[in-house]
């Protein structure tokens, strides 16, 4: 998915664009992690950072890091893999078989 956002053509701050656009994906981040709409993986991904830099990021921000049990860090890890195994292009009976 792809979300475009205008930015007016004369400079409201004094960084490029490049990097406004990095600060509004980790900021959106933030704040549905905040929220609790995203999880970590989630949230770093829509950031474009990895994990620490993105658990960095909430601590400098005074967000605190929810804790995820076990059952919510496993639902994580399954989804991820299997978001993988899509962009991979792997066919659904590979899946089932196992050779995954």
């Amino acid at each position: 998915m792809q979300i475009t956002i205008s930015i007016p053509d004369k400079p409201f701050v004094a960084e490029p664009r490049e990097s406004i656009s990095r600060k509004i994906r980790l900021y959106a981040a933030l704040g549905l992690y905040r929220a609790r709409e995203l999880s970590v993986g989630a949230a770093c991904e829509l950031a474009g950072v990895d994990r620490y830099t993105f658990l960095d990021f909430c601590k400098r921000q005074g967000v605190v890091l929810q804790t995820q049990t076990p059952t919510e860090l496993e639902a994580e890890f399954h989804r991820d893999h299997i978001s993988q195994v899509v962009h991979s292009h792997v066919l659904p009976n590979q899946i089932q078989n196992g050779n995954v």
